[in-house]
C-alpha cells in the first residue's frame, strides 16, 4: 500500500518550490492591487487543489466570467418577501481570451442573442456539464500540473481495487475452507479495502503542480489576512471584484463581500454600479454579501442536484 501511494498518490516533489500564482502586490503607500501571474484561473485552481471538478470550481468560473466581461449576472425582482431569489445570464463580449472549458459554460448559460434564467441552470448546464467538466481536467493535464487527468488515474486505481477486493475475498474463502490459514485471507481483504480507500486520494501532481499547490497554500493565506480596505483609490470596487472568484474556492469570500460592501458610502441605489452584477430596484452595493452568497448556495445547489 505504501509503495503503491507513493507511486500513484505522492506528488513529485513534496517540498516543491513554491510558484506564486496571486499576490498583492504595492500599488502606492498603504495600497495594494491584486495581481495573478501566468492567466491561473479560478476553475483550474479549484481542480487542482483536489483533483476534482466540483460545482464550487464551476461556480466560480462563472462568478470569474462575469468579472472578466463575458457575462453579466442580473438579480430579478422578488415576487414577495418569501419567494425564491431569481437571477438571469446575459452574454457580453468580453476581451480575455476563453479557455475551452470556460468557452462550452458560456454558451450553455447564456447563448449568444439569449436570456437564460439561474432556474433553468440545471437543464442548461446539465448536458454539457460532463464536457467542462473533462475540458478541465485536460486543461491541468495541459498546464503540466498532472502528468495524467486526475479523473482517469482515480478510476483506473478504483477498478483496480474492485478487482483486488474480489480476488481477495474469493482467496480469504478458499483458505477458510480449506486450509488453516484463513486468517491471512482475512488480512488480505483488509488490504485490498485499504487499497479502495487509498486509491480515492488526490493523484499524484507533477512538480509544477505540487510548486504552483503550495504557492497556492500561499495566496490562500493572503485572502485571509489582507486588509480589504488597502485596495487602490478610484480602483476599488474593480479590484476586489478581481479576488472574489479566487476566494470562493480558496476561502475569505465573505470578507472580500463585505470589502465591496463597505465601499456603497451614499443612500443611493446601486442597482447598476458594478458591471458585472445588477440588482433589482432599490438594490444598494451594500446587499451584495446576501445576494452574492444566496447566489452562490442556489448555483452550487443546482449542479449538486443534476
Amino acid at each position: 500500500l505504501w509503495l503503491l501511494r507513493r507511486r500513484y498518490l505522492s506528488d513529485a516533489e513534496a517540498d516543491a518550490t513554491p510558484t506564486i500564482v496571486g499576490t498583492f502586490r504595492p500599488a502606492g503607500a498603504g495600497h495594494a492591487e491584486f495581481q495573478v501571474g501566468d492567466g491561473v484561473r479560478p476553475g483550474q485552481v479549484g481542480t487542482l487543489v483536489d483533483g476534482v471538478v466540483d460545482p464550487v470550481d464551476v461556480t466560480a468560473t462563472l462568478v470569474d466570467l462575469a468579472v472578466h466581461g463575458h457575462l453579466l449576472i442580473r438579480e430579478l425582482p422578488h415576487r414577495s418577501a418569501y419567494a425564491r431569489a431569481e437571477w438571469e445570464f446575459e452574454r457580453r463580449a468580453g476581451e480575455r481570451p476563453l479557455r475551452p472549458y470556460e468557452q462550452t459554460l458560456l454558451d450553455a448559460i447564456a447563448p449568444e442573442g439569449e436570456v437564460v434564467r439561474c432556474s433553468q441552470l440545471g437543464e442548461c448546464v446539465g448536458s454539457v456539464l460532463p464536457t467542462v467538466q473533462s475540458q478541465l481536467y485536460d486543461d491541468v493535464v495541459e498546464r503540466g500540473w498532472f502528468s495524467r487527468r486526475p479523473d482517469a488515474t482515480r478510476s483506473a486505481l478504483t477498478r483496480l481495487g474492485w478487482v483486488l477486493l474480489g480476488a481477495a475475498v474469493v482467496v480469504a474463502l478458499l483458505l477458510v475452507g480449506f486450509t488453516t490459514f484463513g486468517v491471512a485471507g482475512l488480512v488480505l481483504v483488509a488490504l485490498a479495502a485499504g487499497f479502495g480507500l487509498v486509491a480515492q486520494d488526490t493523484p499524484a501532481r507533477t512538480r509544477d503542480g505540487a510548486g504552483v499547490l503550495s504557492g497556492l497554500g500561499l495566496l490562500r493565506g493572503n485572502l485571509l489576512t489582507q486588509p480589504v480596505e488597502e485596495m487602490p483609490p478610484g480602483r476599488e470596487v474593480e479590484e476586489l471584484s478581481e479576488v472574489l472568484p479566487y476566494a470562493i474556492v480558496l476561502g475569505g469570500t465573505d470578507r472580500w463581500l463585505d470589502g465591496l460592501a463597505a465601499t456603497d458610502d451614499d443612500p443611493t441605489p446601486d442597482e447598476t454600479e458594478l458591471d458585472w452584477y445588477h440588482g433589482p430596484a432599490g438594490w444598494h452595493l451594500a446587499d451584495l454579501p446576501d445576494s452574492l452568497r444566496n447566489f452562490v448556495t442556489t448555483v452550487e445547489g443546482s449542479l449538486l442536484q443534476r
